[in-house]
């Protein structure tokens, strides 16, 4: 006989998120799973920003729809990593099996979690579980099937406007869980650890898949669990620190140091580009800071230490790392003749030399 269904803690950060917290509930409420092996969690991230506040009346409005709701309030804007990792820490306290993290922004389809709970059981070396994610506004289309690293650092939503209908619909296996919307297995989590914090926002979901990696871990697409996402790439230019910073912080600090010194010539010379681009995109400052952060000596004392602290949990050598890894970034945002005729073939000229070399 089998028994009760795993408990999950379903995790949402809230940031300007008003507008969408009546269809994240609603979802929540209809979810085709057992509402006792259920607890959820927001994160108020925007205090005054009217998110918490609309939260509180829509849960009130479904009173006994919803299951147990924990809420947290650090006081201030934490960032997505740290944002998470506090409610994570709380359901982990409260022994769940699972945690579901699903943006603000996004929505479950009614058997969501159920397919994921489901693909996570059928694979216990599997340490996260992405669901297919369709937009908000046109789900017959692809946001995500999974996301995809480029060698050097960059990732990128795999799939994206792709038809939904295309999809294969077994399990597959990715480079990395989008964090917005994953369920984390307990025992990935006590072993890896949670979203590195000094990360902030973006890329923290790429270090954690990479990490997971490292200690032996699969990252699988649960393609009939398919949640709705309200997707908007930011325009601010603020973006472009944290990307770029982070880019170099994962890189620096995942890849073994032989594999480093392979890459970096192919590091330097595309900074050269991305300091172009920086230039005629009019984020130049924002450049200029991320590539200044790199240089400080707490980064490096940090860089260090992550170093010394994955090198004796490492299982896997980076030839297997980087099977899973691009050469390219099909996004088509990224489309164009100058990548495809000029920068691509250089990428894939230089990863196939890294590659043959890599044997540790």
């Amino acid at each position: 006989m089998a028994g009760p269904a795993p408990r999950i803690a379903i995790i949402s950060v809230l940031y300007k998120s008003e507008r969408f917290v009546g269809p994240l509930l609603d979802s929540v409420a209809a979810l085709d799973y057992p509402r006792d092996r259920l607890e959820l969690h927001l994160v108020d991230n925007g205090p005054g920003d009217g998110s918490l506040a609309a939260a509180r009346q829509e849960i009130e409005r479904r009173a006994g729809e919803l299951p147990e709701v924990i809420v947290h309030e650090p006081g201030r804007n934490e960032g997505f990593a740290i944002g998470n990792n506090i409610a994570i820490r709380a359901a982990l306290m409260r022994a769940v099996d699972g945690c579901f993290l699903l943006n603000a922004d996004a929505a479950f389809e009614p058997g969501a979690l159920k397919e994921a709970v489901a693909v996570a059981q059928a694979a216990p070396g599997a340490g996260s579980i992405q669901s297919l994610l369709v937009l908000a506004d046109a789900p017959e289309v692809v946001n995500t099937r999974g996301n995809c690293i480029h060698y050097l650092g960059f990732g990128y939503a795999g799939g994206y406007r792709e038809l939904r209908a295309a999809v294969p619909e077994e399990v597959a296996e990715v480079a990395y869980a989008s964090g917005a919307a994953v369920l984390l297995p307990r025992a990935a989590l006590e072993e890896v650890g949670l979203f590195d914090e000094t990360l902030w926002l973006y890329h923290e979901d790429l270090d954690l898949g990479w990490r997971l990696r490292l200690h032996g871990y699969r990252n699988l697409l649960a393609p009939r669990s398919v949640c709705r996402h309200h997707y908007e790439w930011a325009r601010s230019t603020t973006k472009w620190y944290w990307l770029e910073r982070n880019r170099w912080l994962v890189v620096l600090k995942n890849y073994r140091l032989a594999t480093l010194l392979l890459l970096l010539p192919m590091m330097l010379l595309f900074e050269l580009g991305l300091v172009a681009l920086a230039v005629k995109g009019g984020w130049w400052r924002e450049k200029l800071r991320a590539m200044g952060t790199l240089l400080q000596p707490r980064t490096w004392t940090y860089l260090a230490r992550e170093r010394r602290r994955l090198g004796r949990a490492r299982r896997v050598r980076d030839r297997e790392i980087l099977a899973h890894f691009t050469p390219v970034i099909a996004h088509p945002d990224f489309a164009s003749p100058l990548v495809s005729m000029f920068i691509e073939p250089i990428w894939k000229a230089a990863f196939r030399a890294v590659k043959a070399v890599v044997r540790w």
